[in-house]
């Protein structure tokens, strides 16, 4: 038995010099921070990120706090460390999460209606659902699309107090009269409920009727939602191109100052741009039996005729000016008409002019904006 720890002892002892001793990533971090030099911000910046991809993450915690220590306004750091910019202040992950009128609940942000809903005593549960029963009763009595019938059930939910209403009219957001969706969507619009925003962003997006969709773009800007962006801008890179033009008009609305680089690179994508210079030859060409080559070979006369060849046209100088089907040129349209709502400039559908303006004007739009 003593045979046998005295063994083990020695194997942990030896165990450091078997694998070559200290671990290496962290032999060469201490040999990376003796080199840089003082106030280095980018070198600090930049050893972090290596001591991310090693695993290091204190390491790269430190390295990310001196970065902000020197440089308190360093955007990649922030985000490192879980930052987020909003009213041009850095804020932490819990403080962002607060400024967008979210709660802390049983370990999960949410929106305070939520935590309101699942708070709400038993008597009132059921006074909740009675009402949005009531609703969708309403509303269901519009899809006649009978204009008195229509009225009496307007004025009907004019008598529900709107936080009944949330529910039942964001679910009528899908329902097949336009008339009620058109509707909600301007009900759901002054209600200003961040429930309803998620499901109004949706039909403003793939609602095939073009009443609904503007109804329903109107209420998401009537939120003034400094966060409603973002989805729009995901939404360019969808593969629907119904879906991206929806985009493209949504992010001009919006207003927005950081939506331009998007529309900007989606115009480039899809065919922007002032395209490139080539040639087409356009001639004639005509052969004939110029001579021939004759050699005599056992007593046989051998001819090989030489062939001559005239050739006459131009060379045209062209622009490839787009190869594109009629719903791309709507496509560039609607981005070209965004990018002039949100900067009051117009470089038509060149996306070259448009991206040297952005680069050129970018960090004070952006500081304007935050």
């Amino acid at each position: 038995m003593y045979k046998s720890v005295l063994l083990l002892l020695i194997a942990a002892l030896l165990a450091p010099m078997a694998f070559g001793g200290p671990d290496q990533a962290s032999v060469e971090y201490r040999e990376k921070v003796a080199a840089l030099e003082q106030g280095d911000v980018s070198g600090h910046y930049l050893l972090g990120l290596w001591c991310r991809q090693q695993g290091l993450s204190d390491e790269a915690r430190l390295q990310f706090d001196k970065v902000i220590s020197l440089s308190p306004d360093h955007r990649g750091a922030r985000r490192e460390l879980g930052y987020e910019r909003s009213d041009g202040r850095w804020l932490t992950h819990d403080e962002a999460m607060r400024a967008k009128g979210l709660v802390l609940h049983d370990g999960a942000w949410m929106l305070p209606e939520e935590v309101e809903r699942l708070l709400l005593p038993a008597i009132e549960k059921k006074k909740l659902k009675a009402e949005q029963v009531r609703v969708r009763k309403l509303l269901k009595t519009m899809q006649a699309g009978e204009p008195r019938v229509e009225r009496m059930a307007v004025k009907a939910l004019d008598g529900i107090e709107d936080r009944y209403k949330v529910e039942p009219m964001s679910y009528a957001l899908r329902y097949p009269a336009e008339n009620v969706r058109v509707f909600v969507a301007g009900e759901l619009g002054r209600i200003k409920d961040q429930r309803a925003l998620r499901p109004l962003i949706y039909r403003s997006l793939v609602d095939p009727s073009e009443p609904v969709r503007n109804a329903t773009l109107a209420a998401v800007v009537n939120f003034g939602d400094p966060n409603t962006v973002a989805p729009y801008i995901k939404a360019l890179g969808s593969p629907n191109q119904s879906v991206r033009i929806n985009a493209a008009k949504a992010v001009g609305e919006l207003g927005d100052i950081r939506g331009v680089e998007y529309l900007v690179y989606h115009l480039s994508a899809h065919g922007g741009g002032v395209g490139t210079r080539s040639h087409i030859y356009l001639a004639n060409q005509l052969s004939f039996i110029q001579d021939f080559d004759v050699e005599v070979a056992q007593t046989a006369f051998i001819a090989d005729p030489i062939v001559g060849i005239i050739q006459e046209g131009m060379v045209l100088d062209v622009k490839v000016i787009s190869t594109s089907r009629e719903a791309d040129i709507l496509e560039r349209r609607v981005i070209r008409h965004s990018l002039k709502k949100l900067t009051s400039e117009d470089f038509g559908e060149d996306a070259t002019a448009w991206a040297k303006w952005w680069v050129e004007n970018k960090e004070d739009l952006l500081a304007e904006a935050d």
